[in-house]
């Protein structure tokens, strides 16, 4: 129970939490600078081992993969550890026990399909996933850190009406979807076919690679409205949940980012860092919805479950109640 874990212990855990959340995010960069920098097969078609050998002759592609892979073996030793002190301290916590189950599931997901791609080469469709997945590991670690930081507030919440979590999810099903077009693209080398903005321009290839452009960045646009009526739904129908209207307000900054980090890397010529930054805000992006995601759907576990948590159990209030 909450009561009895000693406040060192709780601290730690909270450093551990968010050295584990700024590793997965480092580790998703260097993910992108492999696929950016055409390093995917600076190994070679072998897996753990590199060229064939614990330590490899280095060449640049060579570096940039053997780096990815030593700070993914790294980010494993965080996040079990991490995963074995938040069921240790906050087992009677479903929350806790859910959260441990998705980071240490989605961090050996991601790194299968790394390996699998590795050993045989996927075709753009399902190299996307990875990135997908990748996401879904930051977002993760990210709940997992606000669990182990700030375990009263970040693993109870008071029940919002169903409305507003089939928005939210709505909402997170859609991104996904926004997502997974921009990785497609960057995998099947299809972004040249639009190299104006907010438009291809005169210049644009035509064919399938330009018309998925468009839908991506037609989508990029409906995303910000997506995530202005999140904004509006909780003000409308939750109006007291300060956590899901600030975190809304974060998602919704975060989308324009990420709009203006998509406009900046096509000007840009798609170069690596705009590569990055466009990556980076996005995994911030889908860690803010992932929050958002998270509170609505533990509180409405509670409402249904009434599960007893490390203090008072959890009343049925009215959906505008403030966050426990």
């Amino acid at each position: 129970m909450a009561a009895s874990v000693a406040p060192r212990q709780s601290r730690l855990v909270g450093w551990l939490g968010l050295i584990t959340a700024a590793g997965m995010w480092v580790v998703l960069i260097a993910g992108d600078t492999v696929t950016s920098t055409g390093s995917q097969t600076g190994c070679g078609p072998d897996w753990p081992l590199c060229r064939g050998r614990f330590i490899p002759t280095f060449a640049f592609n060579t570096a940039v993969e053997y780096t990815h892979r030593v700070l993914a073996a790294g980010e494993t030793i965080l996040v079990v550890a991490l995963v074995l002190c938040l069921l240790r301290l906050y087992w009677r916590r479903v929350a806790a026990r859910v959260l441990s189950v998705l980071l240490i599931g989605s961090l050996f997901l991601q790194a299968g399909m790394g390996a699998w791609a590795v050993l045989r080469p996927q075709d753009a469709v399902v190299l996307a996933l990875h990135f997908g997945i990748s996401l879904i590991a930051v977002a993760a670690a990210m709940l997992a850190a606000f669990a182990a930081r700030w375990p009263a507030t970040s693993l109870s919440a008071r029940p919002v009406g169903r409305g507003v979590a089939i928005a939210t999810w709505a909402a997170m099903a859609y991104l996904y979807v926004l997502v997974y077009s921009g990785a497609y693209i960057s995998h099947a080398a299809a972004a040249a076919a639009c190299p104006g903005w907010p438009l291809c321009g005169p210049q644009g290839a035509g064919g399938w690679d330009q018309a998925i452009d468009l839908i991506h960045r037609s989508a990029a646009a409906g995303g910000l409205i997506v995530a202005a009526g999140l904004l509006l739904v909780y003000l409308r129908f939750a109006a007291g949940r300060r956590d899901l209207i600030t975190g809304a307000a974060v998602f919704v900054a975060s989308v324009l980012a990420e709009g203006a980090a998509g406009a900046y890397l096509v000007m840009d010529r798609w170069q690596l860092t705009g590569e990055l930054i466009h990556a980076g805000v996005t995994a911030f992006a889908f860690s803010a919805l992932s929050y958002l995601c998270f509170r609505v759907s533990l509180g409405r576990a509670a409402a249904r479950h009434r599960e007893g948590l490390d203090g008072p159990r959890l009343e049925s209030g009215p959906v505008g109640s403030q966050a426990g």
